[in-house]
């Protein structure tokens, strides 16, 4: 009720800005909140549930569903999983009202898919006391909103008298001296989701914002990004839900050549094949989460199949939509 009376997906869109009162807005209803525990602001509802609100919005608005996604999926996860409990305790009330955004820091200009390559630096301070952070990440979803960060770098670890490079993850705020946002990137859809890049110069971490173990950043980033790709999952099968609607109603409606679109072969066809990679999203992804839920299950490959399968069925049924309503789909 709140998506369908508040959001206006066009204007996000055209504005290329997410309104604060929308953030305001799913906060104040917990959306922002949704999988996190009672005791720290949220709703403590399940992965399936969190799925359902995802799907939900991925109806509405795809720069909404990608903002609330990068917040909650994995923007804050890491906090949720690997948190100390006074690092609970401090940021995650006011991330679960959306008082404050998380962004989930990972990428940089060198390192996409190779995460194991990112070249951002933490060295321990002369007196212990902190660790300093250099470097830059890159088409970070939620940064230019962020007021938290997780940010990982790596940094020099003593394993069997050998010193080795390894990553580790941080929690850096956004007005710690020597970080610097670049501008909003310029996108072809999702507009009113923010992405930016940023700088990190000599930035000063207390070590007690070290998330987990030292070196231990990597397999907390892939834990991390498996519950992001059930979310994206859930916002692919949410918008694909809906430009099958669209596309009934208009074959339904249109007529050429004497006939309604829904009546000639070939648009059956690709109705028939939306509605297949629908229902393949919908089990792949109920049975994911529900898999996630158990919490006593490695859904690693699940979640990877998830993110492969529903983003690319997303884009043959964005491209059957298309065809089905011909000049109007492209207008």
């Amino acid at each position: 009720k709140f998506a369908r009376e508040k959001i206006d997906a066009t204007r996000i869109d055209a504005e290329a800005k997410m309104p604060q009162e929308i953030i305001s807005g799913l906060g104040q209803l917990g959306i922002l909140g949704l999988a996190t525990p009672e005791e720290f602001g949220g709703l403590g509802l399940s992965q399936f549930a969190y799925a359902k609100m995802m799907e939900e919005l991925g109806k509405i608005c795809g720069s909404t569903a990608t903002f609330v996604g990068a917040h909650q999926s994995i923007g804050m996860k890491a906090i949720l999983l690997f948190g100390t409990e006074e690092q609970k305790k401090k940021y995650l009330p006011e991330l679960a009202t959306g008082a404050k955004i998380a962004a989930f820091a990972l990428t940089e200009p060198n390192a996409g898919s190779d995460a194991g390559s990112i070249q951002t630096t933490a060295t321990l301070s002369e007196d212990g006391s902190s660790f300093i952070l250099n470097g830059s990440k890159h088409f970070i979803t939620n940064a230019g909103i962020a007021s938290l960060l997780t940010v990982f770098a790596k940094q020099e670890i003593e394993i069997e008298g050998k010193k080795e490079k390894k990553i580790s993850a941080f929690i850096i705020t956004r007005d710690m001296p020597g970080v610097t946002m670049d501008r909003d990137e310029e996108k072809m859809g999702i507009r009113g989701s923010v992405t930016n890049g940023f700088r990190l110069e000599n930035v000063r971490v207390p070590k007690e914002n070290l998330l987990g173990e030292p070196g231990k950043g990597f397999k907390i980033a892939m834990d991390v990004l498996n519950y992001g790709r059930l979310g994206l999952a859930a916002g692919c099968l949410g918008a694909s839900r809906k430009l099958l609607g669209l596309s009934l109603d208009h074959a339904k409606q249109r007529e050429q050549f004497g006939k309604r679109l829904c009546d000639f072969e070939m648009i059956k066809h690709k109705l028939s094949d939306m509605e297949i990679d629908i229902f393949v999203m919908e089990s792949i992804v109920d049975l994911s989460v529900k898999t996630a839920d158990r919490k006593d299950t490695d859904f690693s490959i699940e979640a990877a199949i998830c993110k492969v399968f529903a983003s690319e069925a997303l884009w043959r049924v964005v491209n059957n939509a298309v065809q089905i309503n011909g000049g109007d789909g492209y207008m």
